[in-house]
């Protein structure tokens, strides 16, 4: 499988208009059957708001010019687009949610952040209920959104529900970057399958950014750094962690997501 990961360019104050056109005109270099999977990070629609009211007017106004490209590009470039929103349904509520469009036209929101941050509490932003497996082209998929990262528990309903790659669409402009690479690769492993991580680049290459691949055993496939840019690599979704169930028994040699499944159920 052929990804795209955007590593945005974070906007300073004022200057979100910025990171929606930089957006805009990256989708529109995507050429026909180039890539399979192009991935936004959180808040795609609304990247750079001053405050509530800021982020509604980006979200109804030029947030939607962004979300028609992805309309388009789906279609003309022959891909799937999976990108974190800022939506508002009919009744006025807010969800932080990863929505995925499809060249067949479809567009669903399977994952809706489940731990939200003080100020997206304070804003009302209704919050997720669980791990939220969802399959598109007979692979399965797992979604987390930013502050999730912090909790394994998460990773591990993941694992149990056997998916084949995790997607985790973030900010975490305020991060350093060995935490996010220790901590990404963890989670990999947890999940036991590839994982792919992607956040906006920061104006310091000391916080931030670090969008990644990452397979199963926590092997960096393809790393973004701190720079502004796109990340292209080539993913298995088959891909596993495959060792030896413990010391010395190389007659079973295996799938290690397997091996620790079976253990946990011991104790359930």
């Amino acid at each position: 499988m052929k990804v795209a990961i955007m590593q945005v360019p974070y906007p300073k104050k004022g200057e979100a208009l910025k990171c929606l056109e930089w957006q805009i005109d990256e989708l529109k270099k995507i050429e026909k059957d180039s890539v399979d999977l192009v991935i936004f990070p959180e808040n795609a629609n609304c990247t750079g708001y001053i405050d509530l009211e800021d982020m509604k007017n980006l979200i109804k106004g030029a947030g939607t010019e962004f979300v028609e490209e992805i309309r388009k590009t789906v279609k003309r470039a022959n891909c799937t687009v999976m990108t974190g929103l800022m939506t508002i349904d009919e009744k006025g509520v807010l969800r932080n949610q990863l929505v995925v469009f499809t060249p067949e036209g479809e567009e669903f929101a399977p994952y809706t952040k489940v731990h939200l941050v003080e100020p997206e509490i304070a804003k009302g932003i209704a919050a997720g209920e669980g791990a939220t497996v969802f399959e598109y082209k007979g692979v399965r998929y797992g979604a987390a959104i930013c502050f999730d990262y912090y909790f394994p528990e998460l990773f591990v309903d993941y694992a149990k529900q056997r998916i084949d790659v995790m997607l985790i669409v973030s900010h975490q402009r305020q991060e350093r970057p060995e935490i996010l690479d220790f901590v990404t690769r963890a989670r990999a492993f947890d999940c036991g399958c590839t994982l792919l991580r992607c956040a906006p680049a920061m104006y310091t290459e000391n916080v931030g950014g670090k969008s990644m691949a990452v397979a199963p055993d926590g092997t960096v496939i393809a790393d973004a750094g701190g720079k502004a840019g796109v990340l292209y690599c080539e993913i298995d979704p088959e891909a596993r962690f495959m060792r030896a169930a413990s010391f010395g028994e190389p007659d079973r040699i295996g799938d290690y997501r397997e091996t620790l499944m079976l253990s946990r159920s011991h104790f359930e």
